[in-house]
């Protein structure tokens, strides 16, 4: 059996890549892989992005600069589009990451994953402000969760310390960006790799329970 620790932010253009790879690869090793779901926050607070961003139209352009990272992996993407709605202004890492946690709750990792997910599709596909508690509230909807309780944990010092721990983690780890994932609580992989690549990983460990044909570094190497 291999843990996967898969730290990101629901703001990250690669961990909405990398997301959609681990997922399609993991969903084939269901009995043998378990993805632990770790906050990790881009935009820590309003202030770290005034200070580069004066201005709403400001905001919406560094995340315009953002999201065109997607062009890269989807063709036809268009960051235009979605940035043009209007919706998207002072956004921060720290309320859909305490709504991923919130989701956990209820549904371990799994709910963590499919929140989490969706989300990025509401930000990156429509444009949607993910900071706001009715775009909070309608994914918790999507998703299946129990709304009320729900409502009680998205905004609660448990949520946020949950955060806050992961982070905590990941400095420990020395991780400083994302996507990163760490498996079996010693080997590092980091940045957006090819789903042939996450395959390859957990074949080599599962099989020989260290890299044997793929190269990997531990955290406390990198």
């Amino acid at each position: 059996m291999l843990e996967i620790k898969f730290f990101h932010d629901v703001l990250c253009p690669f961990c909405f890549v990398a997301t959609r790879r681990l997922l399609n690869v993991a969903k084939d090793y269901k009995d043998q892989v378990i993805v632990r779901h770790k906050s990790f926050m881009m935009i820590s607070s309003l202030d770290d992005l005034k200070e580069i961003a004066p201005t709403v139209e400001d905001a919406r352009e560094v995340f315009k600069n953002e999201f065109s990272i997607l062009k890269k992996y989807i063709p036809d993407y268009d960051p235009d589009k979605v940035i043009s709605k209007g919706k998207i202004g002072y956004v921060w890492s720290l309320p859909p990451q305490m709504a991923c946690k919130a989701a956990e709750f209820q549904k371990g990792d799994e709910g963590h994953w499919l929140y989490y997910s969706k989300a990025q599709e509401k930000f990156f596909l429509e444009g949607e402000d993910i900071t706001s508690d009715d775009v909070l509230i309608g994914i918790a909807e999507e998703v299946g969760l129990d709304i009320e309780r729900f409502k009680k944990d998205f905004k609660s010092k448990k949520a946020k310390l949950a955060v806050i721990e992961d982070e905590e983690e990941a400095h420990a780890m020395g991780i400083r960006g994302v996507p990163a994932i760490v498996v079996n609580d010693k080997w590092l992989i980091r940045g957006v790799q090819s789903e042939d690549y996450y395959r390859q990983v957990i074949e080599d460990l599962l099989k020989n329970g260290e890299p044997k044909k793929i190269e990997l570094k531990t955290y406390w190497e990198q």
